[in-house]
């Protein structure tokens, strides 16, 4: 300690001087002016926005379909699975695709193989 009794540390140097008042009303009247020529420009350049037609629906839009139950929506969409892959049905009748039982089809690639497949029996 010193004779006074404070401590002093010469090698911390602290801020002697605030900050400009002029260099903070230069920084906020300039973004103030900023934001006024935003403002401008964006009145100049859209200029049909303040007065023309708007593009917005005139008429009211459908509300959103909520599901009631989804557990039931579910069951129902598994359910329709279900008999796509267990039963018979026309895909496309115009070009000849049908619908097999998945076990059904599962056999007769088993039994005949895959037409047009690499290595299998003609």
């Amino acid at each position: 300690m010193t004779a006074s009794g404070s401590r002093r540390n010469d090698d911390v140097a602290v801020e002697r001087t605030d900050v400009s008042p002029r260099l903070v009303i230069a920084l906020a009247s300039g973004l103030a002016g900023a934001i006024v020529l935003s403002g401008l420009v964006i009145m100049l350049v859209y200029s049909g926005a303040l007065h023309g037609l708007s593009d917005a629906p005139r008429t009211p839009t459908a509300k959103p379909q909520l599901q009631v139950n989804p557990r039931e929506d579910l069951a129902i969409y598994r359910a329709a699975q279900q008999r796509d892959l267990t039963s018979f049905g026309w895909i496309d009748r115009p070009h000849g695709r049908v619908r097999l039982p998945i076990e059904q089809a599962m056999q007769d690639v088993a039994h005949d193989g895959i037409k047009d497949w690499p290595g299998s029996p003609p």
